[in-house]
């Protein structure tokens, strides 16, 4: 197939680029100081992140890349920062380890899994570390939620534990933080029985149950539950968490060689509906020739889906819709749809929503979803019906010309050459900010 070099739009336009100093983005973060807002990204591979001040969108100013604190021989390679947030003048990272399907990494190189807890309020552009929270018996910590307050919703790994579970950790002290409750599901308990934790990644541990993400409101806490469902905490007592409610989504979505099987949840602002998601995954990791792994050719795959649960008995959440196939532009070159792409299959599916609220520097439109549906760009729906969500604009950035990370065998992306979106926020201004896995980060405006 021919390579793209022109993006391609509707409804949406090009406002600034910045080559995150050629070590791609994950997920993002953003902070006021004054008149300036500040970017920061976590990072796909690379350990450490990017800050960009953006108070010009059209100029972005790349302020520097910030290595990860534990820059040493025994910790680098297999180390992993993928996601960040900012609220209160804090930042919050996580860390965890590399997978060897996703990183290109072999299994067991050590490292460090928890949160580290930032000043970012005193110097925007120089970040003072505060103390750590360590997270130890797996991964370490591959999300978490952060929207402000002394409370962070931890998405990790513990002692005792298969897969992630949800570890509530008191910050009102920044440089003391403490864990103050958890819940998991039973299936993760391995306590006395014993029983080994499945590696991070591995076809075991996919099809486990495992917490993905969670996002806070009101003292509900909203959760991606992988091979559960969608899962309603209450949280006002932090000490003991209780369910409210389960919407079970795998089967028949998610799953087969795609990512978590249930991704993100996302509440509607006070309208009783949650945006669902289960993850598709990037093109770049299937071929036609892969005969083993967790990557191999794939014959069938389960349908990856973006829905909408109404909650209005939030005891028993149902699923009242699902979001329209990403519509396929004029000049995409790799094939019909986007689920057979240069003739490979994959597991097409969405990624991350832009989930972020409660804070000033966000938009907060409640009537529109933004997604990065990894090789299918960005999708905009317009949800203010929530039973007919409608697709109003995309954004597909030109495919990369150069690979910004491979393993040492050049092994681990045989697949089609394609761009990959990753994340997506929305300021206060309105303008959307969307970094890719081989490529920077692209400013855009919607224009409906």
């Amino acid at each position: 197939m021919t390579q793209r070099t022109e993006p391609l739009f509707k409804n949406t336009e090009l406002i600034g680029f910045n080559d995150l100093n050629n070590k791609p983005g994950f997920q993002m973060a953003m902070q006021k100081s004054g008149e300036r807002y500040y970017l920061y990204t976590a990072s796909f591979r690379h350990n450490g992140w990017n800050i960009v001040e953006v108070t010009d969108p059209k100029h972005p100013r790349n302020v520097k890349w910030l290595d990860g604190p534990w820059l040493n021989a025994e910790l680098h390679d297999g180390q992993s920062t993928p996601k960040i947030q900012i609220a209160d003048g804090l930042m919050i990272t996580a860390h965890g380890g590399t997978m060897k399907e996703l990183h290109g990494t072999e299994p067991g190189l050590p490292f460090w899994g928890g949160i580290m807890i930032w000043d970012v309020k005193t110097d925007p552009e120089n970040p003072k570390l505060l103390s750590k929270f360590e997270c130890k018996g797996g991964a370490g910590v591959h999300r978490f939620c952060y929207n402000g307050g002394n409370f962070v919703y931890v998405v990790g790994a513990c002692e005792g534990y298969n897969g992630f579970i949800l570890r509530i950790v008191d910050i009102s002290e920044p440089t003391a933080p403490k864990e103050v409750g958890r819940w998991w599901s039973s299936e993760q308990y391995l306590g006395d029985k014993g029983g080994k934790v499945a590696r991070y990644g591995s076809a075991e541990a996919l099809s486990s149950p495992f917490l993905h993400a969670c996002v806070v409101k009101d003292d509900v806490l909203y959760c991606a539950y992988a091979n559960k469902g969608f899962i309603m905490l209450d949280v006002k007592d932090k000490t003991q968490p209780k369910l409210i409610g389960k919407l079970s989504l795998n089967p028949p979505f998610g799953g087969g060689a795609a990512g978590a099987p249930v991704h993100t949840t996302l509440p509607l602002g006070d309208r009783p509906y949650v945006v669902v998601s289960t993850e598709g995954e990037r093109p770049r990791y299937f071929s036609n020739e892969a005969t083993e792994g967790l990557f191999k050719k794939i014959k069938t795959q389960p349908m990856n889906t973006l829905g909408i649960a109404e909650i209005t008995d939030p005891a028993h959440p149902s699923l009242i819709s699902t979001f329209p196939y990403p519509e396929v532009p004029e000049g995409y070159t790799h094939g019909q749809n986007f689920n057979i792409v240069d003739g490979v299959r994959i597991p097409f599916g969405p990624h991350n929503l832009f989930d972020a609220f409660n804070q000033d520097v966000y938009g907060q439109d409640p009537n529109r979803v933004y997604c990065c549906y990894f090789g299918a760009g960005l999708r905009i729906y317009d949800v203010s019906d929530p039973f007919i969500p409608k697709e109003i604009a995309y954004f597909l950035p030109p495919d990369p010309t150069k690979l910004l990370f491979d393993n040492k065998d050049h092994t681990l992306l045989p697949g089609p050459e394609v761009a990959v979106t990753e994340d997506v926020l929305v300021d206060d201004r309105g303008y959307i900010y969307v970094d890719t896995f081989m490529d920077g980060l692209y400013i855009l405006r919607c224009t409906v």
